[in-house]
């Protein structure tokens, strides 16, 4: 990699220098994008390093008027005798002075490409002590530097949660997140659990086997990143429980060959709901249901105190209840006349059954006892929910939220909270579970927001995607240390304040951004954002049936 000279400073009576930002003439030859770092000589031989933020070419011409008459009045074959002076400025913000020196850069300075080593010290990623790898740059000039997540800003205590926003159908999003995941396992898995929902196809139902098309390009981005291109380890699905023997009683579109090698090998469960744990969580299958009176509160501090063995059993008692006359404490007839319609619509799936009624000899767990069996560092549980309706995936995910925070409070019996270490939670399509502008008072999103403004502290992590950040509730972004922007439309950049502040450039980057390609915001780096590539999965991803 070369470090020759590709420019000098330039400070004018209106455009000075500073602390935080230069400007540098680029000679004709030298080719500079947004993102690439440099270096200038500084006082006392030091030097300064900068990240370019925008580029722009400027002449003498003291007008667009005035380049088409030089063109002999708009001929555009016309070649003008004498050629403008023109040169490309570049506008970059000053990250790192090698002897700590602030004071602006004077006129004239040299300007170079950044090594390797100066790169990593621009950003900080030097005194990073338990890195997680999270890609690699890649500048004009042809270096390629891995950049690291700090694990105390990513997993905690410091910081913690990340997320990741960006338009469907780049295959960007789940995959890096999928990419980070394997990260932490390679680097902290003897410190963390991991738990993944399936929302999309069957991509996420076989990441414990290796892909048979893996070649040597990827395995060598990955060995980039300091990483095994290896799949994940230590892995167990939960699928969701159906009446269907010859699909191994579950709904889930995986292939038929993937799960007859899963259920054989112990590898994979159905989780179901039966009538006496379930009770208990009934707030959140009516999560996106509006409650402005709290009659649907009354009722859920009501329902634990039915005796029923069976749903039909609990289906009996709640109809009983909206019988005209009938008297049930604050809560009116006609309230409970609307809760039986929907509790009878939502528990007609097959998912809520009887454990009793099912037959032993069948791979069945309830979310609690799997959790109970298999959440611990170093092990990683997919749950699949794709196959089921927006308010069973809430169900289903508030459920799992509710006993890990629950676990690491010692409030689950079967958990021993200081056997757990961190869980990491990854949760695709989050503006579902935590929109923006609901209320904490529903269940679910007053789950998600105990978990990223108090979780930290506990070991609870949440990993989130969505398309759109702008859907999702403001308080679960803001506590998000580690954000990730993969492409993203004109309107979303417009509607969205969190990019309002985003340089110009930048906002054009993030909207044609290609696939394999993301911008990166930690704690730990020395600028707002910083333009990675991360290599493709490594996992077998079935196509479903």
């Amino acid at each position: 990699m070369s470090t020759e000279a590709i420019g000098k400073v330039t400070a004018t009576e209106s455009k000075p220098t500073t602390c935080s930002s230069v400007r540098f003439w680029i000679q004709r030859d030298a080719l500079v994008r947004p993102f690439d770092i440099v270096k200038a000589e500084h006082l006392q031989s030091s030097h300064s390093y900068a990240i370019v933020q925008d580029l722009q070419y400027v002449t003498d011409s003291a007008g667009h008027l005035a380049n088409y008459v030089s063109s002999d009045f708009g001929d555009i074959l016309a070649r003008p005798l004498n050629e403008r002076l023109g040169t490309t400025i570049a506008e970059a913000e000053i990250l790192y002075n090698t002897r700590e020196i602030e004071m602006p850069l004077r006129d004239g300075a040299i300007v170079e490409w950044a090594d390797a080593d100066g790169i990593r010290a621009a950003l900080g990623l030097d005194r990073i002590k338990k890195p997680i790898p999270a890609g690699w740059i890649e500048t004009s000039n042809g270096a390629q530097v891995r950049i690291d997540f700090d694990s105390r800003y990513l997993l905690g205590p410091e910081g913690a949660h990340l997320n990741i926003a960006g338009i469907s159908g780049l295959a960007t999003k789940t995959s890096y997140a999928i990419f980070l995941l394997n990260s932490v396992q390679q680097r902290a898995g003897n410190d963390a659990a991991i738990i993944i929902f399936n929302v999309k196809g069957s991509d996420l139902l076989a990441i414990d086997q290796p892909d048979p098309q893996l070649d040597e390009a990827i395995r060598a981005d990955w060995q980039r990143c300091g990483l095994d291109p290896a799949p994940f380890s230590n892995v167990v699905y939960l699928y969701p429980y159906a009446k269907r023997p010859r699909d191994h009683y579950t709904l889930s579109h995986n292939q038929m060959d993937v799960l007859d090698a899963q259920y054989s090998s112990g590898k994979a469960w159905n989780y179901y709901y039966d009538v006496d744990s379930c009770k208990r969580k009934l707030p959140l299958l009516f999560s996106d249901i509006d409650d402005p009176q709290s009659t649907m509160e009354s009722i859920f501090h009501v329902l634990p105190e039915l005796e029923a063995d069976s749903w039909d059993s609990f289906r009996d008692q709640i109809r009983e209840k909206t019988k005209a006359g009938q008297k049930h404490g604050d809560v009116a007839v006609q309230s409970w006349r609307k809760f039986n319609r929907l509790l009878s619509t939502r528990t007609q799936h097959d998912l809520f059954t009887n454990f009793s009624l099912t037959d032993p000899a069948r791979c069945q767990k309830s979310i609690h006892d799997a959790l109970c069996q298999y959440l611990k560092p170093g092990q990683v549980i997919v749950v699949d929910i794709e196959p089921l309706p927006d308010y069973l995936q809430c169900l289903v995910f508030g459920d799992v939220i509710q006993t890990i925070y629950g676990a690491k409070l010692g409030d689950v019996e079967d958990i021993d909270p200081k056997s757990l270490g961190k869980v990491v939670v990854f949760a695709d399509e989050l503006n579902k579970y935590a929109p923006k502008g609901s209320e904490g008072g529903r269940t679910l999103t007053g789950n998600l927001l105990e978990v990223t403004e108090r979780g930290r502290s506990l070991g609870v992590i949440l990993f989130g995607a969505e398309q759109f950040r702008s859907g999702v509730h403001d308080r679960v972004l803001g506590n998000c240390s580690t954000n990730v922007y993969g492409r993203t439309s004109a309107v979303e950049l417009a509607k969205s304040g969190d990019y309002r502040y985003f340089p110009d450039s930048y906002k054009s980057s993030i909207a044609r951004l290609p696939q394999g390609h993301l911008l990166l915001q930690h704690p730990v780096f020395k600028t707002a954002l910083i333009r990675v590539r991360f290599p493709r999965p490594c996992y077998y991803q079935p196509k479903g049936e």
